[in-house]
């Protein structure tokens, strides 16, 4: 299968690049990889591969024509997979929630925590091992999720893995997948985990899972019908067995008469395990004025510190930033809006300043002023001075004499010259003295003139 890699939406995973371990796995598995680096996307281009993929779209919208493009792609068969971040689409000022209300799905703008399942000693790279039974989760044990955001799911998506109830927020849904038309869609909260990094594709069954993802959307569509008819049909998935995935006891809420018989039993563990509905996020408290100009004063000296570390993958950063900062008791994913505009008025004002510095040394290049009259004579005179001296100079400089001549002879023609170096030199005092004069009683007009 032809599988895309969109790198027109200022992606930060670069398949030749940062995920150059995942384009191996795939080219391994049979498949041809590409990317797309031609803005806009347009259909006649995606239309002649079977996958797009999008890893970590950052600070990039998809226009209206795009996601007309990318819906009839779907709809007539192709894939489409989205690896998000932590943030999701406000804190990455991207919008692929907009082509993802038609699949009723939406990555929420949060980051996930788990205080007692994580990996690499911090606590926004949980370990998830609550799985639903899918073709893409056989197999799969345990699962790193690093720096990743939950995803809410409506009737059309189907749940494929979900945090545990020890996480924050808790038992949120990461990975899920939906049907449209002929396509398929497949959105998964965290991109970092299939990346080159030590908490990438190495970490548990990172490898798989990604091996798992793209063999399963990259089948020709009509060889899985039957399994996407039957989810449809039953959509309250059947969960692996694995004991620490029991349920925990369900409080009886039926009569005090009921026996419990097994039938009883299993619906209410249907009920128990079945896709909810996404609930809407509650309203975030608006922070004052104070407190956003404090959270971004140590948001900065976070910055700094990290800097030093010399950290080149900006999701990496973007993990030690946000765990950083919520140990100081602070919501980067809220604070982030009012920094970008913060910084995008810093921008802007040191491009105008620039702008300012230019013009004006342009001015002091090109737009000298011409001399007055006055000024013109004193220049003429200070050429007349350098002229006089340099003729003076010429003069008295010794002319070259024949050898022929006598001793009493190159005597007399020394001293002659020497009357006249001292006959010039007086000359040109006078003459230098005379100017200075004029020069000063031209001033002195000028100024009386100004009097009057």
């Amino acid at each position: 299968m032809k599988i895309l890699f969109d790198e027109t939406q200022k992606e930060r995973g670069l398949i030749f690049d940062n995920f150059r371990k995942l384009a191996e796995i795939l080219e391994e598995s049979g498949h041809q990889v590409n990317r797309l680096d031609t803005f806009p996307i347009k259909y006649t281009v995606i239309s002649k591969y079977d996958i797009l993929v999008f890893l970590c779209p950052d600070g990039s919208k998809l226009y209206g024509h795009e996601i007309k493009a990318l819906l009839r792609f779907i709809d007539e068969g192709g894939s489409v997979a989205i690896f998000t971040n932590a943030g999701g689409d406000r804190g990455l000022n991207t919008n692929m929630n907009t082509l993802l209300k038609h699949f009723d799905m939406e990555i929420v703008a949060n980051q996930i925590f788990d205080y007692k399942n994580y990996d690499l000693k911090l606590e926004s790279n949980p370990v998830i091992s609550k799985f639903f039974d899918h073709s893409i989760t056989k197999g799969i044990k345990d699962i790193t999720m690093v720096s990743g955001c939950s995803i809410n799911i409506g009737k059309k998506g189907i749940e494929l893995a979900r945090t545990s109830s020890d996480s924050d927020p808790p038992s949120v849904t990461v990975l899920a997948i939906a049907s449209y038309g002929l396509g398929t869609v497949l959105v998964c909260g965290s991109y970092l985990m299939f990346s080159n990094l030590k908490s990438g594709l190495k970490l548990r069954d990172n490898k798989k899972l990604a091996f798992n993802i793209f063999n399963y959307i990259s089948e020709v569509p009509m060889s899985r019908t039957e399994e996407i008819t039957e989810m449809e049909a039953e959509p309250e998935l059947k969960i692996q067995s694995k004991t620490s995935l029991q349920p925990p006891a369900i409080p009886k809420t039926h009569a005090p008469d009921t026996e419990d018989t097994p039938t009883s039993i299993v619906q209410e563990l249907k009920k128990e395990m079945r896709i909810k509905e996404p609930k809407k996020e509650k309203v975030e408290t608006k922070l004052s004025k104070d407190e956003i100009y404090r959270a971004i004063a140590i948001i900065q000296d976070l910055e700094k510190d990290i800097s030093e570390l010399n950290i080149e993958d900006p999701g990496y950063r973007d993990i030690l930033l946000t765990d950083m900062a919520r140990r100081k008791g602070i919501d980067y994913s809220q604070v982030l809006p009012y920094l970008e505009k913060i910084r995008e008025k810093e921008k802007l004002k040191s491009e105008a300043k620039k702008k300012r510095e230019d013009k004006v040394r342009r001015i002091d290049e090109d737009s000298i002023p011409s001399p007055t009259t006055a000024d013109k004579f004193e220049q003429e005179v200070l050429i007349f001075d350098e002229t006089l001296e340099e003729q003076i100079q010429e003069s008295s400089q010794v002319p070259v004499v024949s050898q022929h001549l006598q001793k009493s002879d190159l005597t007399e023609v020394v001293d002659a010259i020497k009357e006249l170096k001292n006959s010039v030199d007086v000359l040109s005092a006078n003459l230098i003295h005379l100017m200075s004069e004029i020069v000063l009683e031209i001033k002195e007009q000028k100024g009386k003139k100004r009097i009057f």
